[in-house]
């Protein structure tokens, strides 16, 4: 669900043009590669990918080995 946008006030926006400014002057390596990443409106949400399960499939595998182990050593003793 979206949410309204709420504009930022002229102090705010006074500040952060001092922040950005003063970073600037510092370091302006970090500058040139953090605006490289381009801009636009920046959201939490995090996008899924099929790849995200491949812990969770690495772990069952693992236990299900561990399990069977277990099995065919029980058996032999």
């Amino acid at each position: 669900m979206a949410r309204p946008e709420k504009a930022l006030t002229a102090r705010e926006r006074t500040a952060l043009d001092a922040i950005a400014r003063q970073l600037a002057d510092d370091d302006p390596a970090l500058v040139r590669s953090l605006s490289e990443h381009g801009s636009g409106m920046v959201t939490a949400e995090r996008i899924t990918s099929r790849w995200d399960a491949w812990p969770v499939a690495l772990l069952a595998i693992c236990l299900a080995i561990f399990a069977f182990a277990l099995l065919l050593t029980s058996n032999a003793g």
